[in-house]
């Protein structure tokens, strides 16, 4: 089960689009390589790919010249407290019974709910998202 990038995600800020769609795609590689059933060590390297870009993400949006003032940085704190909720969870679930076709639609259902609820999110209504990023 892919999650997918999609055209209604976009925010109009081709820098934020971009990152947006690598986060997703990054999403994406880590469900197939369990859907794969891929051993631990493959599961572990698309896992330490989607939680590093992940921070860097979640860094370069907080990292904002409007730092205190934008609302966007409420809702990013919002969305990475529950990004990393998610996957703390999943890697339970991987340190106990491995790598699974489960797993897999589980952790693709969390991850596809998270991207409806965050990407692109209040973002597209503020205009230092289309002047800045």
């Amino acid at each position: 089960m892919s999650i997918g990038w999609e055209p209604s995600m976009e925010t109009g800020a081709p820098l934020l689009d971009g990152r947006h769609r690598a986060l997703v795609e990054r999403a994406d590689a880590l469900v197939a390589t369990i859907e794969a059933g891929g051993d631990r060590s493959t599961v572990e390297r698309a896992l330490v790919a989607f939680g590093d870009y992940s921070v860097r993400h979640f860094s370069a949006e907080e990292d904002c010249h409007l730092r205190g003032v934008c609302p966007a940085l409420a809702w990013n704190g919002t969305a990475r407290a529950e990004l990393i909720e998610i996957m703390a969870g999943f890697r339970r679930s991987f340190e106990r019974g491995g790598a699974s076709p489960k797993l897999a639609d589980d952790l693709a259902s969390e991850l596809s709910g998270w991207v409806a609820r965050y990407i692109p999110g209040p973002m597209t209504a503020l205009p230092c998202v289309t002047t800045q990023m």
